[in-house]
């Protein structure tokens, strides 16, 4: 599948994604590909349908990363808590998310990615208002780090996954720049602007629990993504694709 192009270009200046490039040989699809010079403009012309739903599959995964770093913020200025307490749910979180992930992704190659994506992603959809229910209701400590945590590892059971299916969307020809562009536009959309969104959400509303919304609708967009994911038939010129998850 040249995993080593499929690799998220944010991705690529970090000791694993370098090694993959170094060490990694390419498949033999990518061997027999001519480049082109015009990558972006050919995938967007040739795989809009594809852009869109890797967009859409990424969204919940790129707000539910920012929405866990926003939690010292959330921590201190919503629930006044110590600055050290949004930290370390954050910490432990990350440790979380680093040791699962790979578990997911393991997973997912032995019983299909559509069904560990579809499910994590209903069940950020149904479990973020309860999660920031429980941090306003009783903020500690506690409360934080299993805030953080919970949705930490529901991430990294999408998250590990992820990648893998975004591959399997594009030919060969066009999969670096279609996984790349696509994700790099989700992290644009749906993740930088997290932060500001909660914020916002807050000040309009004065509800300290509003930014679980915006997580429940970009839930819903890439649970509608991956049933048209799932849905979809791809030619059998797509090697990898023949028969889709």
């Amino acid at each position: 599948m040249g995993l080593a192009r499929s690799v998220p270009v944010r991705d690529l200046d970090r000791p694993v994604g370098l090694y993959i490039r170094r060490r990694l040989d390419e498949t033999p699809e990518y061997v027999e590909i001519e480049p082109t010079r015009t990558p972006a403009r050919d995938v967007l012309r040739d795989h809009p349908i594809e852009m869109l739903l890797a967009m859409g599959a990424s969204a919940i995964s790129n707000s539910s990363a920012y929405i866990i770093l926003y939690i010292p913020t959330y921590a201190m200025k919503e629930l006044h808590l110590p600055q050290a307490t949004g930290f370390t749910a954050t910490l432990v979180g990350a440790v979380i998310l680093g040791i699962a992930s790979p578990f997911a992704g393991h997973f997912s190659d032995k019983f299909g990615r559509s069904g560990i994506l579809t499910g994590t992603a209903w069940l950020f959809f149904l479990t973020i208002y309860p999660v920031f229910y429980l941090m306003v209701a009783s903020p500690s400590l506690a409360t934080a780090i299993f805030a953080a945590g919970w949705l930490s590892l529901v991430k990294a059971g999408y998250s590990g996954v992820l990648p893998s299916q975004l591959s399997e969307l594009f030919p060969t020809r066009v999969r670096g720049i279609g996984v790349s562009l696509s994700f790099a536009l989700a992290v644009t959309i749906f993740g930088g602007f997290t932060p500001f969104v909660a914020t916002w959400l807050i000040a309009v509303t004065g509800n300290s629990l509003s930014p679980s919304f915006y997580m429940m609708l970009t839930a819903g967009l890439s649970i509608i993504a991956l049933v048209y994911v799932r849905r979809r038939r791809y030619p059998r010129s797509y090697p990898a694709l023949a028969s889709p998850r």
